[in-house]
């Protein structure tokens, strides 16, 4: 018998990389209030000719595009829980509204996180981006099963930076916080660079666990592409310098481009270092454009709500954040922010038109969705079966061989990331759309209340309350029988449906809301509970500011 001692180290690597990579790598970005519409492979040429996304057009290429994938919550908190946990937020009580800058509570750490699951399958686990499920130490991603964190632990508008002040920021200390770990490292934040170091602490996470022989998880939450805070909406979106010769202010197109941006240079890291085949990449956004914030935000593109505008109280104003309806004969949406020193002014939008983030139209709920995975996924596909955010983490568990210890309301979509020919495809799936603004109920006013407003069973989409987005002025509308729309036929949601023709179809809607609600064990919401004493401070001594820059009065 010959031996071939020669052999032995190369076998040895094999076995090794094998065995590491029985896992798989996973990565997921997740966009903030990013339109279907706003990324270049889910665009109509006739309303969107100015996004520019060749990274995340060509991951879709390489991939699935899931043209049909439903967000879990019409607000990003909910949305973010969702994702993580597989769970409607109702279960987790990441509602009404979002956790705000000095919220007393957070995602609940008694949650299994994905990280959690992954990180007892030996996964490195990283969080870069905004977070968003509570600012407290306790309930901070490192806390939540993460191993390390470098992001902002809120959307963009929750404090001011040098040259762009919050309105509400009357004492100039609610700066915008970066954080590393538990810990703020700068206050404000400097975005006329953050995208470059999001995107070198990426690259630098993959390649740390590839030279460690370790399967990791790289969760992306972007900070894109959600607008500043008001009064100062000539400044209202951000960018490095970069990508916009006025950073940190920048265009809406330049901070999609950004985040494009940043999206091909963790693709070209898993090139470089030779494992795009081991590594699931998930791409999607946690809600729709903020209509109302205008040039600040992105397209409802097909999804225009067009039964609703017509049918809208023509009176109704939707406002930019913080700003208030004050209508005059000449300006009949006219909406102002009344500042300090100053009268802010500018003309919003009818509520009809209101039909994004906050809401339960199909603008807030059909996000842009990709699946890539080399050798797994068939490249340069696409389906219109129905998935949901609520699907990524039942998906990951059977992905890596883990039983969830909860119910979990989401499903594993392996079988249509495959595409796999034996499966089945199912028309009977439901989906519930939850949402609080109601004028009554037992949560304090603008919340009203909590409850499931409209439905998909396949294709048909039952409206149950019809309202706007957020908390404008409109009253919500109850539809008996329930308003019906074949969403995928009619994704503008203008032609509704006879419900006398689909009389089996509200039946079992009707009785499937009933059932998802009995099963809900209603807790304490944890949203609503806030202290400034919670605000992050980086020193109190000095106005919650780790530096002094020289631009601290605000852009007229």
């Amino acid at each position: 018998m010959n031996h071939h001692p020669t052999l032995l180290p190369f076998l040895l690597l094999f076995v090794s990389a094998g065995f590491a990579y029985s896992l798989p790598n996973i990565i997921v970005f997740f966009a903030d209030n990013l339109g279907y519409n706003d990324i270049g492979a889910f665009s109509s040429t006739c309303t969107n000719t100015d996004t520019k996304t060749p990274n995340i057009d060509k991951l879709a290429s390489e991939g699935i595009k899931l043209k049909n994938w439903n967000s879990a919550a019409a607000l990003c908190s909910a949305s973010r829980a969702a994702l993580l946990t597989g769970k409607y937020p109702v279960r987790t009580g990441v509602f009404p509204g979002v956790f705000k800058t000095d919220a007393e509570n957070g995602l609940s750490p008694d949650e299994i996180t994905i990280a959690e699951y992954l990180k007892e399958k030996g996964y490195a686990t990283s969080i870069i981006g905004k977070w968003h499920l509570g600012q407290r130490e306790e309930y901070l991603p490192t806390n939540q099963g993460f191993d390390e964190w470098y992001g902002i632990p809120y959307h963009m508008s929750g404090g001011s930076i040098d040259s762009h002040l919050c309105g509400y920021d009357i004492d100039g200390t609610i700066w915008l916080p970066l954080f590393e770990g538990t810990h703020i490292i700068e206050q404000p934040v400097d975005l006329t660079n953050l995208a470059q170091r999001y995107a070198s602490r990426g690259r630098e996470f993959i390649r740390k666990n590839i030279e460690q022989n370790k399967p990791f998880f790289l969760y992306f939450p972007f900070s894109h592409v959600h607008q500043l805070c008001s009064p100062q909406l000539s400044t209202c979106q951000w960018a490095s310098s970069q990508f916009s010769k006025n950073s940190p202010n920048a265009s809406f197109y330049d901070a999609v481009e950004e985040m494009d941006w940043i999206t091909g240079e963790i693709i070209r890291q898993l090139d470089e270092s030779n494992v795009a085949n081991q590594t699931l990449v998930l791409f999607t956004s946690d809600n729709g454009p903020w209509l109302a914030e205008q040039s600040c935000s992105g397209s409802k593109g097909p999804f225009t709500g067009k039964w609703f505008l017509d049918h809208a109280p023509s009176d109704c104003t939707a406002c930019p954040h913080d700003y208030d309806p004050s209508p005059t004969l000449d300006r009949p949406h006219r909406c102002i922010f009344q500042g300090e020193d100053k009268l802010w002014e500018i003309d919003g939008v009818s509520c009809g038109e209101d039909v994004g983030l906050g809401s339960c139209w199909e603008a807030n709920v059909i996000m842009p969705g990709i699946a890539r995975w080399p050798g797994h996924i068939p490249s340069g596909t696409e389906t219109y079966e129905m998935v949901s955010t609520l699907d990524v983490m039942p998906t990951i568990l059977t992905l890596t061989d883990n039983t969830p210890r909860d119910v979990l309301d989401g499903m594993n979509i392996l079988p249509i990331l495959y595409q796999d020919s034996d499966r089945v495809v199912s028309d009977d799936r439901i989906l519930f759309f939850w949402r609080d603004g109601f004028q009554e109920g037992p949560l304090p006013s603008p919340y009203g209340r909590y409850d499931v407003v409209a439905a998909k069973l396949g294709r048909i989409k039952a409206w149950i309350y019809t309202k706007s987005s957020h908390y404008n002025l409109d009253k919500e509308v109850y539809h008996d029988p329930p308003l019906l729309f074949d969403v995928l036929s009619d994704p503008a949601e203008a032609y509704p449906l006879d419900p006398a023709d689909y009389s089996d179809v509200i039946e079992e809607i009707l009785w499937k809301i009933k059932e998802h609600k009995d099963s809900i064990t209603w807790g304490n919401p944890l949203t609503i509970s806030r202290d400034p004493m919670y605000l992050p401070c980086y020193n109190r001594k000095t106005n919650c500011r780790s530096h002094f820059g020289s631009g601290l009065d605000a852009i007229e």
